[in-house]
């Protein structure tokens, strides 16, 4: 029986949207009374946002030997190894997922025996993003207006990285070596006539 976590199992999950009109401008807290030619510019701004926070998803360390067939590589042996084993770790401005120590608690299966690690007994790096636009429809007519938007996109420039490499006998064992989803911090700009 092969009983383990789903591939995409996310053990917790927390997404926030925002939206927030600021308060500047004619018939808001700050300015009030201001003239409409100023009001024009600072009034009906809108904040909105994400916010993004995943637990890892889990994957399984392999020995990277066939030990029990020829047509599978077997799960590794890990003695007193808990499922939250790992964690980000750096060495030599390389990021790895398993502390030496950590690393060290595994080891290969005999021939003729499988790995005392499970399917998905791991778990791998969290998720985190969260992004921020600032927005304002410019209104010149009834039917003519200009929306100006810039958009923010990984405002902490967090980086979300991928599995580790998880096969026993490869010399970059529980070394990250991508990152996922994520791109560095951008500023985007666009405005949109409409008519």
């Amino acid at each position: 029986m092969n009983y383990a976590l789903s591939d995409f199992d996310r053990r917790h999950a927390l997404q926030a949207y925002y939206v927030i009109d600021l308060p500047f401008g004619r018939g808001r807290k700050f300015g009030s009374d201001t003239p409409r030619v100023v009001d024009f510019f600072v009034g009906g701004w809108q904040i909105a946002g994400t916010f993004n926070l995943a637990s890892g998803r889990p994957f399984t360390v392999y020995s990277g030997l066939n030990t029990f067939s020829n047509v599978v590589s077997s799960t590794a042996n890990c003695n007193n190894c808990p499922r939250d084993l790992g964690g980000l770790i750096q060495r030599n401005g390389t990021n790895f997922f398993f502390t030496e120590e950590a690393a060290s608690r595994f080891s290969l299966p005999a021939p003729g025996e499988l790995g005392n690690t499970g399917r998905n007994s791991f778990i791998g790096p969290r998720q985190f993003q969260t992004n921020v636009s600032l927005a304002k429809k410019f209104k010149f007519t009834e039917r003519y207006s200009f929306d100006l938007r810039v958009d923010a996109l990984n405002v902490t420039n967090t980086p979300n990285f991928g599995f580790p490499t998880a096969t026993l006998t490869s010399s970059a064992f529980g070394q990250i070596r991508d990152n996922v989803i994520t791109l560095a911090r951008r500023l985007q700009f666009s405005g949109k006539l409409n008519f």
